[in-house]
C-alpha cells in the first residue's frame, strides 16, 4: 500500500502539461510582428499529455517560458505540428510595446 502513496504523485505528473510561470504568462499571442522587434525562435513540444489538447497547451507554455527567459514579451505563431503523439510549436519571440 506505501508503494501506491509513493508512485501516485509521480503517475499524475506524468499526464500533465508544461505548467506557465508566472513570467511566461506575461508573454502575449501576436498575430502582427509590425513594431516589434525580434529577439529569437523559440521552440516548445509537449507529449506528455492525456489529449492532443494538452500536448499543444504543454508546448504553447514551454514555448511562453523560453521567450519570457530571453526577454521577449510576445511571441509570433510560425508554426504548429500535432499528431496523436506530441504536438511541437515554433515562434518568433518579440519585444512589442504592448499596452
Amino acid at each position: 500500500m506505501k508503494s501506491l502513496f509513493v508512485f501516485a504523485p509521480i503517475i499524475l505528473t506524468l499526464g500533465c502539461a508544461t505548467q506557465l510561470t508566472l513570467e511566461g504568462s506575461s508573454v502575449r499571442l501576436v498575430s502582427d510582428a509590425t513594431g516589434c522587434d525580434f529577439v529569437g525562435t523559440v521552440s516548445g513540444s509537449n507529449s506528455m499529455g492525456m489529449s492532443t489538447s494538452q500536448d499543444a497547451d504543454g508546448a504553447m507554455n514551454t514555448l511562453r517560458n523560453k521567450a519570457a527567459a530571453m526577454g521577449a514579451n510576445a511571441v509570433k505563431i510560425i508554426n504548429v505540428d500535432s499528431d496523436s503523439e506530441a504536438t511541437t510549436a515554433i515562434a518568433e519571440a518579440l519585444s512589442c510595446d504592448i499596452d
